[in-house]
């Protein structure tokens, strides 16, 4: 009988390569994360024309929602295992509202440069110690502004626009009398 599963003997499983869920340094428990993306497509239909076109735009940007949660612990082990709960909780909140990008690891996947888009911290009394946090996250990407393998569009443009000025200024000359008769430039004949 044979298994889905390969538990080869040496072969690691996913829960060798777990990693701890922090979200800028902040820890917290990950009950479920979901992983959003794909490609952004251009649907042309054209007169007369029986077929579409469907243009691919490029990737999506890639999108994170976590719910994740703080718990009380037996005893103070490490800044995630707390007998306070409060405590990764207002880590994570403080992680969540600092302006800018920061790093995601899932604890499955790999590190992630992300922005948080919004968050909600739900907590109820009939759950002492326990806090839960839908969070939403953007990828970050890069600013083209900043991008240092971009042409600079703009020292392309004044230098092709000082190219055409400079053409324009040539063929608005008046012309000069002495170009293919072998007279001086000076215009003035010698005796």
């Amino acid at each position: 009988m044979s298994t889905i599963f390969d538990i080869t003997p040496g072969k690691p499983s996913w829960r060798d390569n777990w990693i701890r869920a922090t979200y800028n340094n902040a820890p917290f428990h990950c009950e479920a994360n979901t992983r959003e993306s794909g490609r952004r497509i251009v649907e042309h239909e054209f007169p007369k024309k029986e077929l579409p076109y469907a243009e691919d735009m490029g990737r999506h940007a890639r999108e994170f929602t976590v719910r994740a949660y703080c718990i009380v612990y037996p005893s103070d082990n490490d800044d995630l295992f707390q007998r306070d709960y409060r405590k990764p909780r207002d880590r994570l909140i403080a992680a969540l509202e600092t302006e800018g990008p920061g790093v995601l690891q899932l604890s499955t996947q790999p590190p992630q440069v992300v922005v948080v888009t919004k968050y909600r911290m739900t907590e109820e009394e009939r759950f002492g110690g326990y806090c839960i946090f839908d969070i939403s996250f953007i990828e970050y990407g890069l600013d083209p502004l900043l991008d240092p393998g971009q042409e600079d569009t703009q020292a392309t443009v004044a230098s092709a626009a000082q190219a055409v000025q400079a053409q324009v200024l040539r063929s608005l000359a008046p012309p000069n009398p002495s170009i293919g008769t072998g007279l001086p430039s000076s215009g003035a004949i010698s005796a």
